[in-house]
Parts: C-alpha cells; sequence; structure tokens
C-alpha cells in the first residue's frame, strides 16, 4: 500500500502498463471520504528490481471519469486520422465498429427517435463540475445525456426512482445556475413515455 498526498491511501492497482523496460504507467482510485482521485503515475524501476511511483503523479476526480472516456476518445481518433493505429487504416473505419454504451434502456429508446427523425445528437459529450471543496478541487460533476446541437439543447433523462429524480433534479438546477449560458431540459418518466407515443406509430414504428 502507497501513501499519497491526498490523505487517502493507494490500494491494489486498477490497471498498470509497461512503456519501457524499465517503467509501467498505474493508475489507482484514492482518496478520502470527501474527495476520491484517480491517481495516475510513472512507477520507475530501482537497482533493486522494485517498482517505486514517482512523487507527483497526475490526479484526476473521480466525478470527471467520462471526461477520461471522451480524452480516450479523441486519441483514438486522432492516431486514426495520423495512420498511427494497428487496429484501423482511417476514421471512417473506426467509427463503423464503434458502439455506443448506453447507460439506460431509456437513453437507447431515446437515441433511435433522435435518429429516425434525423435529429443530430451527442451522447454524454461533456462534463461540467458542479460543487468544489476548499481547496478549489472538483468533487461532484454532472454529465447530461444528450446534447442536440443544431438546438443548442442538453437533455436529461430520468424514468427512475424518486431518489434519484431529486438527485438529478438537484444537478439541474446547479448547473443553471453555476452555467446559465448552457440550456438544458430534465426529461421525466412521464416525459419520455409521451414521446414514446407519439412517435410510435403502429404502421411505422421506430427501429
Amino acid at each position: 500500500m502507497i501513501n499519497n498526498n491526498t490523505g487517502g491511501n493507494i490500494l491494489n492497482p486498477t490497471y498498470r502498463f509497461s512503456i519501457s523496460k524499465n517503467e509501467e504507467i498505474v493508475a489507482n482510485i484514492s482518496g478520502g471520504k470527501k474527495r476520491q482521485i484517480i491517481d495516475i503515475r510513472i512507477h520507475s524501476k530501482t537497482k533493486d528490481g522494485d517498482l517505486t511511483p514517482t512523487i507527483k503523479g497526475v490526479e484526476i476526480p473521480v466525478s470527471m471519469l467520462p471526461e477520461i472516456r471522451r480524452m480516450v476518445i479523441l486519441l483514438e481518433e486522432a492516431c486514426a486520422v495520423r495512420g498511427l493505429s494497428d487496429e484501423f487504416e482511417n476514421l471512417e473505419d473506426l467509427k463503423g465498429v464503434r458502439e455506443i454504451t448506453f447507460a439506460h434502456p431509456s437513453e437507447e429508446e431515446f437515441a433511435k427517435i433522435l435518429k429516425f427523425y434525423h435529429i443530430k445528437w451527442e451522447y454524454e459529450p461533456k462534463t461540467f463540475p458542479i460543487k468544489w471543496d476548499e481547496g478549489g478541487n472538483v468533487i461532484e460533476s454532472f454529465t447530461p445525456d444528450f446534447y442536440l446541437p443544431d438546438l443548442d439543447l442538453y437533455i436529461e433523462l430520468t424514468t427512475m426512482k424518486q431518489s434519484l429524480v431529486t438527485k438529478k433534479n438537484r444537478k439541474v438546477r446547479l448547473l443553471k445556475k453555476l452555467y446559465p449560458e448552457v440550456n438544458i431540459k430534465l426529461f421525466y418518466g412521464k416525459d419520455y413515455k409521451r414521446l414514446i407515443r407519439k412517435y410510435e406509430h403502429k404502421d411505422k414504428k421506430i427501429p
């Protein structure tokens, strides 16, 4: 176990891979009760053959994990465009096999409606920090489900139990307060069902 400068402990590495004969990249989740971080740092091999972490790593709040996913996607696309990918010849090949993994079936159904009516959409395109600790570190964030670029509108779906609806309502209110220039609409369960009934006709169902 390794102590880090967040006041918490790093337990077993979540992921690690070698970048040379003497160095590894190690990623861990660590931190205290109020702030959890993803700690990414280089581990270098000593003369005795042990791997020792660098003093300072890159610390990313766990709440910003969706941004890491987007970063990896964009890096993968950039490699494909530059001909650096071992799997894809170009960006079209990459996008042809990439599938979006939706967090909830309702999101997939909503995406089908948008696609059927040729409405451009992006899934979880941006994460907004909405709460910070005394040191200015992000401790809570919000990632809306969809963004409709032609309407400049974010949409968050909620068809789940009341406790989660209340939590999402709070996050939407915070988002509007902190980012007044951002347009966002919260779709409740009744809104979603009404939308399905409106667009799913008996003679022409959405695929």
